[in-house]
């Protein structure tokens, strides 16, 4: 009824067992710099990246002119006493708006330039390694 175990098999010899990708090149260690020349997925991400920062820049200044700039007509149609008020005899509206602004307007300015620049100095410290020195500039 049952039968006598059997006798292990001999081993025919050695396999060889390879993988089918032996064929494919091997990972090839590409630049930044190579991978936004190419406009490789990865280049396009970097590329995005700088883009956003740049506008996101753009819009915190713009927003921050919007409220500040932009709401002092609201202010004015408001409130009487600032439309009252006058300096050596000038209306205070126009002493803010042909005086005070610019110095604001500057100070924008100022401060989206260097956003700015930070982000195109980290990018392209990024992007070049080898000059440290100019991503260090001030």
């Amino acid at each position: 009824m049952t039968e006598p175990p059997q006798p292990p098999a001999a081993h025919p010899g050695r396999v060889r067992v390879t993988s089918p990708l032996t064929s494919a090149p091997t990972h090839v260690r590409r630049s930044v710099r190579q991978e936004i020349d190419e406009s490789t997925g990865v280049g396009e991400i970097y590329m995005r990246s700088l883009i956003r920062s740049q506008l996101r820049a753009a819009l915190t200044v713009a927003l921050t002119l919007m409220l500040s700039i932009g709401a002092l007509p609201l202010v004015f149609l408001l409130s009487d006493a600032v439309t009252e008020f006058r300096v050596l005899g000038v209306p205070a509206p126009w002493v803010i708006l042909g005086v005070l602004v610019y110095p604001g307007l500057f100070g924008l300015g100022w401060v989206y330039i260097r956003q700015a620049e930070r982000a195109e100095r980290d990018f392209s410290q990024l992007v070049d390694p080898q000059h440290p020195d100019e991503a260090r500039r001030p």
